[in-house]
This record gives C-alpha cells, sequence and structure tokens, in this order.
C-alpha cells in the first residue's frame, strides 16, 4: 500500500487520515511505518547501492519480454522488449504481481512455490 510523495502543501490530511484509518484496522496495523523521504530516494536507491557494493548491476526502465530456461528450469536469462539479453548468478525482478503471472513460463505455474501466485491480487495505489 502506498501514497504517491508529494510535497505536504499539496496534499489533504483528508487523504492521509482515510489511509491511516484503513490501515490501523487491518491485523497488523499498528506496524505501519512511513519513510522519511521519498520511495526512490529512501528505500529503492539504498538497496540498488547495496547491490552494486558487492559487484551487482541495476538495470532500471527496462521491460522484460521473456524468462528463459535452462533444460532444469532455472533461469537461462531474462529477454528484454529492445532484444538485449541478461544473464547473471541471481536476478530480482521488480514488477506488478499481475505483470509476473504473465511472463511466468510455462514450465513454473505448476510448481507448488509459484502456485500460490494465483491467491495474489494486483491492487492499484496511488
Amino acid at each position: 500500500k502506498a501514497l504517491n510523495f508529494i510535497n505536504p502543501d499539496e496534499l489533504s490530511m483528508q487523504c492521509i487520515l482515510i489511509a491511516l484509518n484503513r490501515f490501523l484496522q487491518e491485523k497488523h496495523g499498528s506496524k505501519m511505518a512511513f519513510l522519511d523521504g521519498n520511495p526512490p530516494e529512501r528505500l529503492c536507491k539504498p538497496i540498488a547501492d547495496h547491490i552494486e557494493s558487492l559487484g551487482g548491476q541495476v538495470i532500471l526502465n527496462s521491460r522484460i519480454q521473456k524468462i528463459e530456461l535452462n533444460a532444469d528450469k532455472s533461469v537461462k536469462h531474462f529477454v528484454l522488449t529492445n532484444g538485449n539479453i541478461i544473464t547473471g548468478d541471481a536476478y530480482v525482478f521488480a514488477t506488478p504481481v499481475d505483470i509476473l503471472k504473465l511472463l511466468l513460463p510455462e514450465d513454473w505455474k505448476e510448481i507448488s512455490y509459484f502456485k500460490k501466485l494465483d491467491k495474489l491480487v494486483g491492487v492499484p495505489v496511488i
């Protein structure tokens, strides 16, 4: 769940209060927290910096067209919509659940781990 992070003077507190009310009514609502800045800078950038500090590569603004598999059903590589091939030892696939469901290889759809995706429903956020 997220709210668009805009300047406080441009946002009605009614929006925040409605969201807080909803979150607090949930089972673990008391565990909610706020970032001290916008998510790309305060959440995503430290994660990307950590990955890169360990020799990894973070590729942004790229769309995956297909996940190619090896014979053992492990990831061979990602094919991007621009035709580039991405290979690696490990992959992080940051995408909405509905897109992941569309791109999931057929060979993975019957694996119990991935069958759990059927229960996940993507929801729009502001």
